[in-house]
């Protein structure tokens, strides 16, 4: 099996699930605490769920998993609350537009693995993103990842985030598809702090798709 590192250039517009995202529209006064903390804000996967018992400012993603904003610091962050850009003086697409910008700044230049389940085959590739700093699998959000992985596996493809800190995409025709949908599933049922999701997505033009299982 031949594996690769493959580096992410920089990204330009972000299309995020179908959703243009645009330039920062700030209300009258953002605070100074909003200029000191917005380079620190990145998006954050979170189970749907967690909103229910704890004030956090959600975007829908799938059934199962919402997108967050978290105040990144190291290898800890802190979901953000209505309270908090009522503080600062901003919006929730300013507070949006920020993450995502961070997003796609902090994924250039990184180096994800490319391997192949066989040689010779087109539809054989597939593309792991696992980093140690806590935002792998949100990483699928950024456009500048996706047109690199793109290039390696086609305009259309899968990708399963079974974990936080892991994100695996394949060619849509893949030939250990429902192989590597087995390893999904069981890498979300053992996973014991940051599990997401052992659904799948189809990734293409039209954005991020959540499926419930791949049909062959």
């Amino acid at each position: 099996m031949k594996r690769r590192k493959l580096m992410i250039g920089s990204g330009a517009a972000l299309l995020i699930a179908g959703i243009a995202l645009v330039g920062l529209n700030f209300l009258d006064q953002p605070s100074k605490e909003w200029q000191d903390l917005r380079g620190q804000l990145m998006p954050q996967f979170a189970k749907i769920d967690l909103k229910r018992n704890v004030d956090i400012i959600t975007q829908s993603f799938s059934p199962e998993l919402d997108i967050g904003v978290v105040i990144s610091a190291g290898d800890k962050y802190q979901f953000i609350s209505q309270e908090d850009i009522d503080a600062w003086g901003v919006d929730e697409e300013a507070l949006f537009d920020a993450a995502m910008n961070n997003l796609d700044a902090n994924s250039r230049n990184i180096s994800v693995e490319v391997a192949e389940a066989a040689e010779n085959d087109e539809t054989a590739k597939y593309v792991i993103v696992e980093l140690d700093d806590g935002f792998s699998a949100v990483r699928i959000l950024s456009s500048g990842v996706r047109r690199a992985i793109s290039r390696e596996v086609g305009d259309e493809y899968y990708a399963a985030i079974p974990t936080r800190d892991f994100l695996i995409v394949w060619h849509k025709d893949f030939p250990l598809a429902d192989a590597f949908a087995g390893q999904v599933q069981t890498e979300y049922e053992t996973e014991q702090e940051y599990p997401l999701t052992p659904n799948l997505f189809l990734v293409n033009s039209y954005g991020i798709q959540p499926l419930m299982k791949v049909s062959k």
